[in-house]
């Protein structure tokens, strides 16, 4: 195996152990932490709404971003490989992020809330799965 190979080997098991870490202990934490916090329900709602317009900016981002680091890592020839690792670790950090959102709504009480978030960060981690062969792709520096 090739070292540009191993790299994104080790990146994706990076990557899997992100989602996973996120999605699992996440909820944990969320489920067993309580945090006292007294937010009235029109708060709670502008949180909510402001959390879930940033998720999906967030997800958005992170599509544009793997298409432009994808692109110029299939331009980048010989270090095709080296630019692929970095570009998977971005995209799953923007993905993670998701499961963060629905950390933060279940410590403050409103954990149905927290469980869309977590849907949407495993959704951008099926996504990622689906893609991989992309990554491998552009590690290679082909399009197809």
């Amino acid at each position: 195996m090739q070292a540009g190979a191993q790299a994104l080997a080790a990146a994706r098991w990076i990557a899997t152990l992100m989602y996973v870490g996120a999605l699992v202990v996440f909820q944990l934490v969320g489920r067993l932490v309580g945090v006292p916090v007294e937010l009235d329900a029109t708060t709670m709602t502008v949180l909510v709404y402001a959390l879930l317009a940033v998720g999906i900016i967030d997800y958005g981002l992170s599509l544009f971003l793997e298409r432009k680091l994808l692109a110029r890592a299939r331009a980048g020839g010989a270090q095709a490989a080296s630019s692929v690792v970095p570009a998977a670790l971005i995209v799953s950090a923007l993905g993670v992020s998701l499961a963060v959102y629905g950390l933060v709504l279940s410590l403050l009480g409103t954990p149905t809330w927290g469980a869309v978030f977590y849907m949407l960060c495993a959704i951008h981690g099926l996504h990622l799965i689906i893609r991989w062969p992309d990554y491998a792709r552009a590690a290679q520096g082909t399009r197809y």
